[in-house]
């Protein structure tokens, strides 16, 4: 139960934190765009609902359903991918807007920042397996799915 209000307190906190900002004024391409209006606000979250609702579903049916573990890895692949993607083709040009909005600087911030997210994600994913590989005792373990060829 107390998850859940972090949680939604969390969200709320966050919404709160995006309607708020705007770019004040527009550039020299036009005025700024609308990107606060109620119907704009309420399309996002119906869509964060029902992809909170079908990743949710997608995410249980392992515990109902019976799925091979080959296919379970692959569907995470397919899944990371989606969601890197997603990332890069929509928040990543938004953070930009926001970061030519707040300084007068044309450097891409929101894309060397997202570098360095994923290099230091992937330097503690090294660092995870290789304390995990030294902890097992073998790197070649049969049973783990993730390090079989396929």
């Amino acid at each position: 139960m107390s998850r859940s209000l972090i949680f939604l307190s969390l969200f709320l906190s966050l919404l709160l934190l995006t309607a708020g900002h705007s770019c004040p004024t527009g550039d020299a391409k036009g005025p700024a765009p609308e990107i606060n209006s109620k119907s704009l606000v309420s399309v996002k979250i119906g869509c964060l609902v029902l992809i909170f609702v079908g990743t949710f579903i997608g995410g249980l049916s392992p515990y109902f359903l019976n799925w091979n573990e080959g296919f379970l890895v692959l569907g995470t692949q397919f899944a990371s991918g989606v969601f890197l993607g997603t990332a890069l083709m929509h928040f990543l040009i938004e953070a930009n807007d926001t970061f030519v909005c707040l300084g007068e600087k044309d450097y891409p911030f929101a894309s060397m920042l997202a570098c360095a997210g994923y290099l230091l994600t992937m330097l503690a994913d090294s660092i995870i397996s290789h304390v995990y590989s030294k902890y097992v005792g073998s790197q070649d373990n049969g049973d783990d799915v993730d390090l079989q060829g396929m």
